[in-house]
């Protein structure tokens, strides 16, 4: 049932997920109102006292009280609803569903709305099922950032911090993820490979039992300063020889070399990269473990 209600009776959802309003875009919304009118009335439902409780349509109400604020719906302003009867389940999951809609709903409002949904008994798989969401991975991994520090949240909801990496970290101490952050802040863990390299430090530290704690760690020895220079030599020589393979991103014998021997060569560099992978990580996990003490 559609009807016109007055703007003061109409209240918002106090569970709605969404939290910001970007100002621009509302005073966009209310100067499109006061120009052409409501296109599509908002949905509310009845509540005691006499009001109204809005379902779906929360930016569209606050645009109309921004014109209401500055005179231009007339001494009793009023908004076009449609009234409907649903319970609190379908009212939180009605407003999900309103919002995952968006481009620019917020990683941690979308989290706490499916945490709220989860407090009230769903399952993550009802939950997927009712939402429409093929893969439930990401309920678990919106619900996880939750477990950040509350400056991380702000910052991967303003996109400061990004989000796969923020739900990298998100199992850490929050004390170790505050770390981390600020290492990858100040440019001192340049990539995801930084901050992967970081937190799995975290993770050997915790599961190690501070086997690699800094008073702990053997000092190396002279064997192990030259064995560490030649590796170093080494890598050096072999960037630069196959470097000079290259001109202008193409292999310089790629149309003249034998085929067979292309394939095993090939072969070679394929088992050079994976070993290269792993020394990779493991330098990195190592780097990460002394900027972390």
């Amino acid at each position: 049932m559609k009807k016109r209600i007055p703007l003061s009776q109409v209240h918002p959802n106090p569970s709605q997920p969404r939290k910001t309003f970007e100002a621009n875009a509302l005073r966009d919304l209310a100067n499109s109102i006061g120009e052409r009118g409501l296109m599509q009335a908002i949905t509310v439902r009845q509540r005691p006292g006499g009001i109204y409780e809005i379902v779906g349509g929360e930016r569209r109400w606050r645009a109309h009280c921004l014109l209401a604020e500055e005179g231009l719906l007339g001494k009793k302003p009023t908004i076009l609803c449609e009234v409907v009867d649903i319970d609190d389940d379908e009212m939180a999951l009605q407003a999900i569903v309103e919002n995952l809609a968006r481009a620019d709903l917020r990683p941690i409002e979308e989290a706490k709305a499916f945490q709220a949904m989860l407090d009230r008994g769903w399952t993550v798989q009802r939950l997927a099922k009712d939402l429409g969401l093929s893969q439930p991975r990401r309920i678990t991994d919106r619900t996880a950032l939750l477990n950040l520090a509350e400056t991380i949240q702000t910052l991967v909801d303003s996109g400061a911090f990004p989000l796969g990496h923020a739900n990298y970290i998100a199992d850490l101490p929050q004390v170790d993820q505050v770390n981390i952050v600020r290492l990858f802040s100040a440019g001192k863990l340049k990539d995801w490979a930084g901050v992967r390299a970081a937190a799995q430090a975290v993770r050997d530290r915790i599961a190690q039992a501070g086997m690699f704690d800094h008073e702990n760690r053997p000092e190396p020895t002279k064997d192990d300063v030259a064995a560490m220079n030649r590796m170093e030599r080494m890598v050096e020589r072999i960037v630069s020889a196959i470097a000079s393979g290259f001109r202008d991103g193409e292999l310089i014998a790629i149309k003249t070399v034998d085929p067979n021997r292309a394939d095993h060569l090939a072969d070679t560099l394929a088992q050079v990269s994976r070993t290269a992978r792993a020394m990779e990580a493991q330098l990195r996990e190592a780097h990460a473990r002394t900027m972390l003490m």
